[in-house]
């Protein structure tokens, strides 16, 4: 758990040094933060319990998409009947595989 790596050559695991510092750490996602605190932050996990959590912003790619993108937002519209088409319901999205 030392925020310096122990080699030959001392560096700063920023990492870690973000968890130590921060009141709480988001992995975003509950499965991102299981994996975070089975694997590489176990440690921590188990000295800081409750540190890790997962907070989803709720942007969803295809939100960010439209919102980012308006030309291929409203292409894709246009393929797959309708820029609403696609934003709400993502399985429309199978009409333009190739």
């Amino acid at each position: 758990m030392s925020i310096i790596e122990e080699g030959s050559e001392k560096k700063v695991r920023m990492a870690f040094l973000s968890i130590v510092c921060s009141h709480t750490v988001n992995g975003v996602a509950a499965l991102h933060s299981d994996l975070l605190k089975r694997t590489i932050f176990a440690e921590f996990d188990a000295f800081y319990p409750g540190k890790i959590q997962n907070k989803t912003n709720g942007v969803t790619p295809r939100r960010w998409l439209h919102c980012c993108n308006p030309g291929l937002s409203d292409l894709i519209g246009e393929v797959v009947g309708g820029v609403d088409e696609w934003v709400t319901n993502l399985e429309n999205l199978e009409s333009i595989k190739f």
